[in-house]
Parts: structure tokens; C-alpha cells; sequence
């Protein structure tokens, strides 16, 4: 368990120096980007970290392309091509299914034409088509399924919008191959933000894994070196991905609007009745078991006559790891809120839980990530537990900035008396809750993140001096 530890530690830091002199460019300009493969959205943490850093980005200037155009938002970007059959080709033999290309290619600019889409997007599935689906994943196959093609509908829309620059948050082989296609028919700089560190995890779910690491390290790797742009979640992340491929990775991860939450964040840490714990988000991979574990807790706790409950609200709440811990005492799992809902909600708590999970897959996969709503758990003022392995950004994060107890240790009896702590030492949650305010105000800042971001685009766009 650490609660706080010294600022003064060994880790290198990654200079992230803009080579090019930003006095020789318009600081005015809005690049126009062409988006690919995320949408904007507030449900998801790649779509929530999009709509934060091109918040207030010229609309005509954005643009997005995607195969999954789901209940988009408007708010930032209008402009939303849906990509279908004319640029996806099914290979042989798998365009013998008929119902292999059914989304149709085009614009999508309105609510009712992306819940349409949506409605062919959740079509149930047959057990043979489970089965089907296991099996093209598990043997690598998915990747040969089908290929992308420009179409000349694409191409059309492409041009009359005219982007300057190219970026994507890269998350599989599929979207490396487009923007690899796409950079090359339209000769333009490319920017690629990881989120997670799925480069050195993708391949263990395809046999045989080692060939298909080595067919994505190399891909991946291409269209690196071929990127005017780098963007990672974490410091973390820069760090490790110099020493791995010798490359210069920005960080940029989810920034908050520091005036949308002040009005709501804790001014009062007095605890009245039970005491209450938070978690917001998904409940899955790099994260389920962690949370699960702490329901468990609780109910132990409880069980002991103690008073304390956990709100889980999540977009899984109907799924089976939501199942399995909705009748434990004291835990309860519900429908996720919506996204301005959110600041009040987090202030309303005695303590908001940060987990990541601690097995090997866990630990690989989000080692280096780092968690959408950290921003928003600290500007809230509720006092936060972060629940890591010391190796995760998140844990070092917390620990170097003191924003937050940390264990490190997965110990239900470490847990236990950290939750015990918490919840009887007022002067603790306030000191814990105050400092996470202020070094989110300091480090996390949207003005200053997205100008920053804004700065590292117009360096990189191709029309810098427009």
C-alpha cells in the first residue's frame, strides 16, 4: 500500500520538443483533419477524449470516416462518411454470404440515418454465426476477410473536403492497412494517437500468434516511420515507446473543461450515513476482475456491520460480470448517466475507485494506458482510489503527484484497511481531494492541452503557413 511517495524519482523524461519553430506558423489556423475509424461520441473513452481535444475546433474544418457510425455526435463534427460496401471487398469465399456487405457507403448527417445504421450494426446473431466469427478471430482470418478499397464515392468526398492532414487512434491491423491505403492515394501527413498499449497485445488471441505478431509489428511499424505526427495516453507510454521503436510519442490524454466542473466540485468531505463509493465506466478488460474484487469487499465489509455501499453506473450493466455482483450487499450496478450529468454525480460521493486489473493480461494491456475519467475523478474533489499495479502510468501518475491514495498491493486485507482509512479519516479525504483539484487545474487544463495539441497538428499539417 502507498499513500504518497517521494516527487523525486529516476525516470527519464521524454523531451517532446516541436522541431519546427512554431513562430513561423499561424497560431489562428484550424488544420482540416480527416478522422479515421473513431467517432465523437460521450459514451466511450476514445470518443469522449476525441470530443475534449477538438472541442472548439471550426466544424467545417473536421471530418470523420468510419466503418461504425453509431449514434454519432453533431456537436463537434458534422461532417460523417459511413464506410460500406463500396470499400469493403469480401475476399473468396467469404463474399458467398450474402449478408457479408450490407451497410451502404455514403454520408451520414443526421440522427436518423446513423440509428439506421445502428439497427444493422446490432442484428442478432445465429449460434453458427458466434461460432463463425470465433473462428475467423482465433485463427487470424478476420485479417483476410476483406480488404479496403478508395472508392470513387470516398475519393469524391475526400477531395470537396480537402483535408490537410490524416488522424486516427490505430487500435488493429484492419485500421493500420486503411490509413496505410489512404496515405499513399492521398499523399497526406498522417497523425497516430495510441490509447493502449495493444501493439504488444493484439496478436496473443490469433494462432499462430507468432506469425501474426510479426505481420502486425511490421505493418505497424511502416506506417509509423511514415507518420509526420506521434501522439500517445501517457508519459508512460512515450517512455517506453522510445526505447522500443526509437520514436518521439506526445502524450495527450482526456482534458476537462476546468470552468464546466468548478461550479459542482466538493467543497465538504464530512460523511453522512453510509459511506458511499463511486465507479463509473466499462466493466471489462484491464479492469473487471479489480472491480469485482472490490464488490466482494464490500460485501465482506458489510456483512461485519459496516456501512458501505458501492455505485457501479456503467454501460455494461446488463452483462455477466455485472450480473455476478448486483445481489452482494451494499453494491449496486446501474445504467451509465449522461455525460453532464457527470460532474454532480462525482461530487456527491465520500470516494470514487480507480481500478486496473493485476493478472498479466491485465497489466500488459493497460500498463501504459491511462483511464478516460481520471481527469474528471480528479477535478470532482472527491477523494480517489486508485487500485494498480506500481508498474501502471496510472499508479505512478498518483503516486509522484500525491492526487490520490494508492494500493498496490492486491490484498483484500490491504483493500480492506485502505477503504477503512478513507473512511474514517476526514482531514485525509480532504487533503487527497483538494490536491487532486489542483494538479488537474494545473496539468489538465483543456485550454491548454488543446492548444497544444492544435499547436502539434498546424506543425505537422500539409499547409502550415495558410
Amino acid at each position: 500500500m502507498q499513500r504518497k511517495l517521494s516527487k523525486n524519482t529516476n525516470s527519464t523524461k521524454v523531451q517532446h520538443n516541436i522541431v519546427k519553430p512554431l513562430q513561423r506558423y499561424n497560431m489562428t489556423k484550424y488544420p482540416k483533419i480527416l478522422i479515421i475509424g473513431h467517432t465523437f461520441n460521450l459514451r466511450s473513452g476514445g470518443g469522449i477524449t476525441l470530443s475534449n481535444l477538438f472541442y472548439g475546433w471550426k466544424k467545417s474544418n473536421i471530418a470523420v470516416a468510419a466503418a461504425s457510425i453509431v449514434n454519432p455526435s453533431f456537436e463537434v463534427c458534422e461532417k460523417y462518411y459511413q464506410l460500406g460496401s463500396l470499400e469493403y471487398k469480401a475476399r473468396f469465399p467469404f463474399y458467398l454470404n450474402a449478408n457479408s456487405n450490407k451497410i451502404e457507403s455514403g454520408i451520414v448527417n443526421t440522427k436518423e440515418l446513423s440509428d439506421s445504421i445502428n439497427l444493422l450494426n446490432k442484428g442478432g446473431k445465429s449460434i453458427f454465426g458466434i461460432i463463425y466469427d470465433k473462428v475467423l478471430y482465433s485463427t487470424g482470418l478476420i485479417h483476410y476477410k476483406r480488404k479496403f478499397k478508395v472508392s470513387d464515392k470516398f475519393l469524391h468526398w475526400i477531395k470537396d473536403f480537402s483535408p490537410d492532414l490524416i488522424y486516427t487512434q490505430l487500435s488493429s491491423l484492419e485500421q493500420i492497412r486503411l490509413v496505410d491505403n489512404l496515405q499513399k492515394e492521398l499523399k497526406l501527413p498522417v497523425a497516430i494517437h495510441i490509447m493502449d498499449d495493444w501493439p504488444s497485445t493484439i496478436s496473443y488471441g490469433y494462432f499462430p500468434k507468432l506469425i501474426w505478431g510479426k505481420i502486425i509489428n511490421k505493418e505497424f511499424l511502416d506506417l509509423l516511420s511514415n507518420s509526420k505526427c506521434l501522439f500517445s495516453i501517457s508519459e508512460a507510454m512515450s517512455e517506453e515507446y522510445l526505447k522500443r521503436y526509437s520514436l518521439r510519442f506526445i502524450p495527450f490524454h482526456n482534458p476537462i473543461v476546468v470552468e464546466n466542473w468548478l461550479p459542482y466540485t466538493k467543497i465538504k468531505w464530512e460523511t453522512e450515513g453510509a459511506f458511499k463509493i463511486l465507479y463509473t465506466g466499462r466493466i471489462g478488460r484491464a479492469n473487471g476482475k479489480a472491480i469485482i474484487f472490490m464488490a466482494n469487499i464490500v460485501n465482506a465489509m458489510n456483512l461485519k456491520e459496516n456501512k458501505i455501499t458501492l455505485d457501479i453506473y456503467t454501460p455494461d450493466f446488463n452483462t455477466k460480470n455485472a450480473a455476478s455482483i448486483k445481489s452482494l450487499r451494499g453494491v449496486n450496478v446501474r445504467n451509465t448517466v449522461p455525460y453532464n450529468k457527470m460532474p454532480a454525480l462525482l461530487a456527491s460521493y465520500d470516494l470514487l475507485f480507480l481500478p486496473l486489473d493485476f493478472d498479466k493480461d491485465g497489466i500488459r494491456f493497460a500498463q501504459m494506458s491511462m483511464p478516460t475519467k481520471t481527469s474528471e475523478y480528479m477535478i470532482s474533489g472527491t477523494p480517489i482510489l486508485v487500485f494498480a499495479d506500481q508498474k501502471t502510468a496510472l499508479a505512478k501518475y498518483a503516486i509522484r503527484e500525491s492526487w490520490a491514495y494508492v494500493v498496490t498491493e492486491n490484498s483484500e486485507m490491504v483493500l480492506m484497511n485502505a477503504i477503512n482509512e478513507l473512511c474514517s479519516n476526514l482531514s485525509l479525504r480532504m487533503g487527497l481531494g483538494e490536491k487532486a483539484k489542483k494538479v488537474a487545474i494545473q496539468n489538465e487544463d483543456a485550454k491548454i492541452v488543446r492548444e497544444n495539441f492544435r499547436r502539434c497538428l498546424i506543425v505537422n499539417s500539409t499547409k502550415p503557413d495558410n
